[in-house]
């Protein structure tokens, strides 16, 4: 049970006692978000024609959905596209007449709701941030501005490292990086990455596919019947 009288502090170290160790755990423990925003993650393979993706936008714009990302192209079929949206609705929003009404378009195959479902989800994010920190114009200054100038690139550096992030282009004035993860990990180094100041950013939006399935038999020892049977007899009184 949480202590109210316990001092609570940003990042706790060197703790001495269990009860310290464990209100320390506890008070730096994110809580359960549970706001009334549900995220749903809906694929559609559709004919790869014109005017298709007008028809499916427009069904969800009629029911007062707004799409968060929308990612389209061509399968290995040339004739079939698949599209993946992203939808931030409301808790109880009746999103699955939504998916009829989706599949009974003529130029739909299927719809799939992946709300629920296991899946490897990718996002591609371009973020171009400026060598000089925010206030600096970029001008040729003094010494001292130059090493802040330096430190900066070198924080915004490290930051995209620990993300697995990758330079993909350097000016004279900015550099662009390139980070490919799950939505929400993109959401947070934007986030940690607006300080230094960013010049432009471009998504890709959200793309998923089923997590693949792994099917192998696996023999119990405590299924295994032995063909030799135990003597009855050899086995003490009762």
């Amino acid at each position: 049970m949480l202590d109210p009288n316990y001092e609570y502090e940003r990042l706790r170290t060197n703790v001495t006692t269990p009860e310290d160790a464990v209100n320390n755990i506890l008070y730096n423990t994110p809580a359960l978000r549970q706001g009334p925003v549900q995220r749903r993650t809906i694929c559609a393979l559709v004919n790869n024609h014109p005017g298709v993706l007008v028809q499916v936008t427009g069904v969800l714009a009629a029911r007062g959905f707004n799409i968060n990302s929308l990612v389209v192209a061509t399968t290995e079929v040339p004739d079939l596209s698949r599209m993946t949206i992203t939808l931030n609705v409301k808790k109880g929003s009746n999103v699955s007449q939504a998916i009829k009404q989706l599949e009974g378009l003529v130029e739909v195959w299927a719809v799939l709701d992946y709300s629920d479902t296991a899946v490897v989800e990718r996002e591609l994010l371009l973020i171009k941030m400026a060598h000089h920190p925010p206030g600096d114009d970029g001008s040729e200054g003094e010494v001292d501005q130059k090493m802040k100038r330096h430190a900066h690139r070198a924080a915004i550096k490290s930051l995209a490292e620990v993300f697995k992030a990758e330079v993909v282009d350097v000016g004279s004035q900015d550099l662009t990086i390139q980070l490919c993860g799950k939505s929400s990990r993109i959401d947070n180094f934007v986030k940690l990455m607006k300080p230094f100041g960013i010049v432009e950013s471009s998504r890709s939006g959200a793309m998923a596919v089923p997590r693949s399935r792994i099917n192998f038999e696996v023999e119990s020892e405590d299924l295994k019947i032995e063909e030799d049977g135990v003597d009855v007899t050899m086995l003490p009184p009762g």
